[in-house]
């Protein structure tokens, strides 16, 4: 099967400096010709390599406005990270209107789709056996990363989609029924904070098919809202999930939402990767539920966003 990659070369910018194989976590760039290649069956789509590059020579392929133009009706999907590159709005409700004047025709927050989630993984949990913790199945690069390098810990994944997917069909299923439109017709679009959501919406590890037609860049989505969301003075009354959602931006936010106790978050690819050794060593015990992030500081530190994790996490705060 052909296998999308979100994260690309642009050779005539490399230098080929392997700033990028030092903190490659699947050890899937080399440099041969004094060009960086990605070898594709390794790469995770975490964006590490596009975090660390001097010359901007990795890049993440999204979607751009023009997409919007293949539909009749567009939704967006925000991701919860989107509130935190706002440092003056205590109103979710203007961010969202702010998507109405873009060019989308309706919102649906993918926070609504975090806390079916959450519910889900609590009733699994009740249910649970075996002394092995369950692994979160939220991030797409951990879920690649745990195919890529540690298989035998696939089946301690908690079989769910994620709040993405989740929110994807209740909002198809939702603009079907409002609309009277086909579902072909209608186009549903992540805002993504990383690579990795987008390579999961084009080539999905877990589903036949993914229910998000693309997905826009946060850094592009902001930089059409920054210019007007200061005159949004009535902002419509869009927001209809809760804060537990809101705050699966950050680490911790998944396991805090699910009420588990028992669980640790751990947030960094290297860090991850460290925990994930660990655990097939069988050095963790004791612990039921670990939450996992590839980024700094959760989705907040993803790599397409535009502030600094801390800074956005003190937003979502």
């Amino acid at each position: 099967m052909s296998y999308f990659h979100s994260v690309t070369l642009d050779k005539d910018k490399c230098r080929g400096c392997t700033n990028c194989i030092k903190r490659c976590p699947t050890e899937a760039i080399r440099v041969r010709g004094g060009k960086a290649k990605i070898i594709k069956g390794r790469c995770i789509d975490c964006g590490e390599c596009i975090r660390v590059c001097p010359y901007h020579a990795k890049r993440a392929v999204t979607d751009d406005f023009e997409e919007l133009k293949n539909y009749k009706y567009n939704i967006a999907l925000p991701a919860p990270s989107l509130y935190g590159q706002f440092s003056d709005i205590s109103d979710i409700n203007v961010i969202l209107t702010g998507l109405l004047k873009i060019g989308f025709d309706d919102v649906f927050e993918v926070a609504r789709g975090a806390e079916y989630i959450s519910a889900a993984t609590k009733e699994i949990y009740k249910n649970r056996s075996g002394s092995k913790p369950f692994i979160s199945s939220a991030c797409p690069a951990v879920i690649r990363l745990i195919r890529v390098r540690f298989p035998n810990l696939i089946d301690s994944i908690i079989d769910l989609i994620s709040p993405m997917e989740t929110a994807g069909r209740l909002a198809r299923k939702e603009a079907v029924q409002k609309t009277g439109l086909k579902n072909e017709e209608i186009g549903v679009f992540f805002i993504t904070p990383c690579p990795a959501k987008m390579t999961s919406i084009k080539s999905p590890l877990t589903l036949d098919k993914s229910e998000i037609s693309g997905a826009i860049s946060v850094n592009d989505v902001f930089a059409k809202l920054f210019p007007i969301i200061g005159d949004i003075k009535e902002p419509k009354a869009l927001m209809k999930s809760s804060l537990s959602g809101v705050y699966w931006s950050r680490s911790g936010g998944e396991a805090d939402g699910a009420a588990i106790e028992n669980y640790i978050a751990v947030d960094g690819i290297e860090n991850v990767i460290k925990i994930l050794e660990e655990i097939e060593d069988d050095k963790v015990s004791g612990i039921d539920f670990i939450e996992l992030s590839a980024c700094l500081g959760g989705c907040v530190g993803g790599v397409l966003n535009v502030v600094n994790s801390y800074v956005a996490k003190n937003h979502i705060k």
